[in-house]
């Protein structure tokens, strides 16, 4: 499970605080900025908990010259919402676009409502695609709106969308619930110019998912309390697997993970698995290995990782193993190079986040952005080599 970015850890001009330094210290940001003076609305009821609770990719570089960091604002204009989207509650879905050379707004917009789920996800070239709530747009990198659409909602849990590491592949997940069969989950794989499915799966319900360009791993809803077990979908195959399972029951990649007891899988790219995820391991997976275990017994792994868009770096966030996960006092943010085989960048995370932790790569692996509540950071990393 994504613990460690999903629960509350403690029970246009616009004249913001900006800070950009050149520094030898890698630690030290090259940009800060209070997003409550570009209108960044703290929760303060139950449902505005929830809001933060589903948005995902609250920090998203479209390129390597244009980070986007959502978040939900006042609408200052309350009325009555219409059938093309257009906001009228009292909080709307809104994201800012930073230049990370120079920390300025590059522009800014509101989507909609705020809803339970609310993203924004960037494709291989710099466009990118928004929902919020039933309501999902397509964008050029320039913002220029290419498509928008209203979902259909069969229940009451709207679809969730997922890019691949890639940004070349957009998936789409849809929850239901069978009288005989019980929870399910409706995987589509959808054309990213026209958000048109082009293939179907339905498997058991999903309790985690990641994706990469070809596959989707999953883990049951149903198997709370036991092991993880990845299950897998294989876009391109052309027979049905034998056994839906990622690795045999009996191998050694599945006892290693049983062993690890970790909880959740995160693709980093098309060839790349890390199994981690409220343990001491980070377990990295491939063509079915285990190339890398970083295994430090005094941390406790994050579920949640964001890799570079060229598949050679992830960020992660760990916590003191020390601290319950309900109440965690210490916690790190850490950069790993695949590469080079080791963490390349840790700093404590300070002030500890309230109600949201996010965290995003530059596409070139270059750049470190993250979001604690209502400020952001960005460090330059050393280059790859």
């Amino acid at each position: 499970m994504r613990w460690l970015t999903r629960i509350l850890l403690l029970s246009s001009t616009v004249a913001f605080s900006m800070v950009s330094l050149l520094c030898a210290d890698d630690r030290v940001p090259v940009l800060s900025a209070d997003l409550r003076t570009l209108g960044y609305l703290p929760p303060v009821a139950d449902r505005d908990v929830r809001y933060y609770y589903f948005l995902r990719g609250a920090v998203t570089f479209l390129d390597n010259q244009t980070l986007a960091v959502s978040f939900f604002k006042k609408n200052e204009h309350p009325g009555l919402s219409r059938r093309d989207g257009s906001p009228g509650s009292a909080v709307v879905f809104h994201t800012v676009f930073f230049d990370p050379a120079t920390g300025r707004v590059r522009d800014q917009r509101t989507w909609g409502n705020a809803a339970n789920s609310t993203t924004l996800q960037a494709f291989h070239d710099g466009s990118f695609f928004v929902q919020d709530g039933e309501w999902v747009r397509l964008y050029s990198n320039d913002l220029q709106e290419n498509l928008k659409r209203n979902v259909d909602v069969p229940g009451d849990i709207p679809p969730r969308f997922t890019v691949s590491p890639s940004g070349r592949v957009l998936y789409e997940f849809q929850e239901a619930y069978d009288a005989k069969r019980g929870w399910l989950t409706r995987i589509d794989l959808l054309d990213t110019a026209s958000l048109v499915s082009k293939q179907v799966k339905v498997t058991p319900g999903h309790r985690d998912d990641t994706v990469n360009d070809t596959q989707v791993v999953y883990s049951l809803a149903a198997a709370v309390d036991v092991p993880l077990r990845p299950f897998v979908y294989r876009v391109n195959d052309s027979e049905p697997a034998k056994s839906p399972q990622l690795f045999g029951p009996n191998s050694y990649m599945a006892k290693d993970i049983a062993e690890s007891r970790c909880k959740s899988a995160a693709f980093v790219s098309n060839s790349v698995l890390v199994v981690t995820g409220d343990c001491p391991h980070l377990l990295l997976i491939m063509a079915g290995r285990k190339i890398a275990d970083v295994y430090a017994p005094e941390y406790r792994f994050g579920g949640e990782i964001q890799p570079s868009r060229d598949g050679r770096r992830f960020a992660f966030a760990r916590a003191n193993a020390n601290d319950p996960p309900t109440r965690v006092r210490n916690m790190e943010l850490c950069v790993y190079d695949l590469a080079d085989k080791r963490i390349i960048f840790s700093l404590p995370i300070s002030p500890l986040p309230q109600h949201k932790l996010a965290f995003a790569l530059s596409p070139d692996g270059s750049l470190l952005a993250a979001q604690t509540d209502g400020f952001l950071y960005m460090w330059r990393l050393s280059s790859p080599q």
